[in-house]
């Protein structure tokens, strides 16, 4: 099995436990704090914004555009605009985002995934990675 193929079987699973999180999660959890100024649904507005902005990326990617670069701002600008975010929608983002980026990294050949890791952009293909820290750190926030 390639790397590209345990990396999407591995999002796909880290879609599944995100999906299962979020039906558990009620107002009450979605206000929980998890330091840093970040609550439980900021962090899933946090996955869902990298999953679709990656996921955009990828499909321009797909048409023959550059992968872009990603700019260092991004999480501070999330953090500043964070009270405009429905709390009560945040979940059900966060996994169709992530459903949404399984999907487009499904449809891309190996050879475009190996020139993004080439890239240096093996995170955009990773997402397991950035959707399990996540799911853990919330996780932990409500045991």
């Amino acid at each position: 099995m390639s790397t590209q193929d345990r990396d999407l079987q591995s999002n796909a699973r880290a879609t599944t436990r995100l999906r299962d999180l979020v039906s558990r999660l009620d107002e009450s959890a979605m206000s929980r704090s998890l330091g840093g100024g970040w609550t439980v649904a900021f962090a899933l507005v946090h996955l869902a914004f990298w999953d679709v902005r990656q996921d955009v990326a990828l499909q321009r990617f797909a048409r023959g555009d550059e992968f872009p670069a990603e700019d260092a701002t991004t999480n501070a600008t999330l953090e500043a605009i964070a009270p405009l975010f429905d709390a009560g929608a945040a979940g059900d983002m966060a996994v169709r985002a992530a459903e949404q980026l399984d999907a487009t990294l499904e449809a891309l050949a190996a050879d475009q995934l190996e020139s993004l890791r080439q890239e240096g952009f093996a995170y955009a293909i990773e997402r397991w990675r950035h959707r399990e820290d996540h799911v853990a750190q919330i996780e932990a926030a409500l045991s």
